[in-house]
């Protein structure tokens, strides 16, 4: 999947609050600052193949939490973050 340079900033910003803790869509919202369609977008490609888990909580209460195949993830793009400065 290809994605625009905001996504692949939803991304990575979506992959770091995960690496810190349990999180909520409507906080990563706030955080993100993109707009729902992204983040929708960006949710389901990372759940889709396994980089975060998503937790039903409660009726319409949903909880994210990042996997050990996100946080390789995670960890290989800083390292290319580096290498590209």
């Amino acid at each position: 999947m290809i994605f625009k340079s905001q996504e692949m900033k939803c991304l990575l910003d979506v992959l770091r609050i995960l690496s810190k803790e349990k999180s909520r869509y409507a906080t990563m919202f706030k955080k993100t600052k993109v707009s729902h369609t992204t983040l929708q977008k960006v949710l389901k490609y990372l759940s889709k193949n396994s980089f975060i888990k998503r937790k039903d909580i409660g009726k319409r209460n949903i909880s994210y939490e990042i996997t050990e195949k996100g946080e390789k993830l995670l960890d290989k793009i800083e390292e290319l973050r580096i290498i590209l400065r």
